[in-house]
C-alpha cells in the first residue's frame, strides 16, 4: 500500500469516527512510515509545527543504545497520554523504531493498548515488525508501506556469502565442504556482531542504572542474531532465485521468446557469473535449488544445527560450476 492509499484509509476512519486505537506503520522510520505519521498528525491537529504540540508525544530509541527503556516509555509516553488533553481534542503517541522496545517497556505499553485512553491514537513505526510482541501486533491495524523490509546483509558479509556460492570449484564433496565452512564462518561472525552490539547497549544501560538478567541478555543476543541470519538467508535465496530466473528466461528464448538480457536480478553486479552458471543447469535443477533453500530455512526454524542445514543445502544444490554437469 502506498502512502496516499494508507492516508486515505485513515482519513476515512477519522471522518467516520472509527479510528483504530493503534496503527503499526511498517516501513522506513525516516522514510515512508515517518511521512505517513506526519500526515496523520496534521490531519488530527491541523497545520503548523507539531513538534512542540502538548498533545503529541513522541518516543524514540535512546541515542547510542537504540533501546526504548521502560522508564522512557512511562515518562514520555504512557503518563502524558493518560492525562486529559490540553487542547480538548485528540492525543497522539508516536513510537519511532517500535521494534527497539525492551521486554519491560513492551509489556508496559501493552497494558495501555489493552485499555487505551479515550480519544487517543498510537502510531508505531517499525522497519522490523517481527521483533515486536505478537500481542502488540494483534492490537494494531497494520499498514505495510513500499519501503518495508528494504534491508539486506551488510558488507563484508554479503560479498563473503556470494563469493562462496559463486566459487568455480564446487564439483567435489571436499569443495562443497569448504564452501560450507566459509558460510558457517559468516554466520559465526554475525553472531559475534550481535553479541557485541548487545554488550554495547547494556553497557550504556548499566551507566543509566538499569540491570539486565543473564537470561534476558542471552535472549537479546539470540534475537539480534536471528535478525542478521534472516538477511543471510535472503542473500542465499537471492542467488538461487537469480539462477532460476535466468534459466527460465533461457528456456523461453529457446522456443522463440525473449532472452534473459532484461531479466531483473537481485545480484545484478554478478550477472555474467550467474548467466554462465544458468547455462549449465536445467530448469528442473533451478527449481529444485529453490526448494532446497526453502527446506534449509524450514530446518533452521526447527532449530536444527546450522552447519548440518548448510551442508545439506550445499550437497543438494546445482551451482552450474564448470565441469559439474
Amino acid at each position: 500500500m502506498d502512502v496516499d492509499e494508507a492516508y486515505s484509509l485513515i482519513e476515512r476512519a477519522v471522518r467516520a469516527g472509527r479510528v483504530a486505537n493503534a496503527y503499526l506503520l511498517v516501513g522506513g522510520v525516516r522514510g515512508l512510515a515517518g511521512e505517513l505519521a506526519d500526515r496523520v498528525l496534521h490531519l488530527l491537529f491541523g497545520p503548523g509545527d507539531l513538534r512542540t504540540h502538548p498533545d503529541v508525544h513522541r518516543l524514540v530509541p535512546a541515542k547510542k543504545t537504540r533501546i526504548i527503556s521502560v522508564e522512557a516509555m512511562r515518562e514520555r509516553m504512557l503518563d502524558p497520554m493518560g492525562k486529559t488533553s490540553f487542547m480538548g481534542g485528540w492525543k497522539a503517541g508516536v513510537v519511532m523504531g517500535a521494534d527497539r522496545l525492551r521486554a519491560e517497556s513492551a509489556n508496559a505499553f501493552l497494558k495501555t493498548l489493552e485499555e487505551p485512553p479515550p480519544h487517543s491514537v498510537f502510531m508505531l513505526l517499525s522497519e522490523r515488525p517481527e521483533q515486536l510482541l505478537p500481542t502488540i501486533i494483534s492490537r494494531c491495524q497494520r499498514i505495510d508501506l513500499p519501503d518495508a523490509r528494504g534491508r539486506q546483509l551488510e558488507e563484508p558479509y554479503r560479498s563473503q556469502v556470494l563469493d562462496a556460492l559463486a566459487s568455480d570449484n564446487l564439483t567435489s564433496v571436499t569443495a562443497r565442504a569448504a564452501a560450507t565452512a566459509k558460510l558457517m564462518a559468516v554466520l559465526e561472525a554475525l553472531e559475534q556482531k550481535a553479541a557485541e552490539q548487545v554488550a554495547e547497549d547494556l553497557e550504556d544501560e548499566s551507566e543509566a542504572g538499569e540491570e539486565t538478567e543473564k537470561d534476558e541478555v542471552k535472549a537479546m543476543v539470540s534475537s539480534r542474531y536471528r535478525e542478521f541470519r534472516a538477511d543471510f538467508i535472503t542473500t542465499v535465496m537471492g542467488w538461487f532465485r537469480d539462477l532460476m530466473a535466468l534459466r527460465a528466461a533461457a528456456r523461453r528464448a529457446s522456443v522463440g521468446g525473449e532472452d534473459g538480457g532484461d531479466v531483473p536480478l537481485v545480484n545484478e553486479p554478478r550477472r555474467a557469473t550467474l548467466e554462465a552458471r544458468a547455462r549449465k543447469i536445467t530448469l528442473a535443477q533451478a527449481f529444485r535449488n529453490v526448494e532446497a533453500v526453502d527446506d534449509f530455512v524450514t530446518s533452521l526454524e526447527r532449530n536444527m544445527p546450522e552447519e548440518a542445514c548448510l551442508s545439506f543445502l550445499m550437497d543438494r544444490a546445482a551451482f552450474g560450476a564448470e565441469g559439474a554437469f
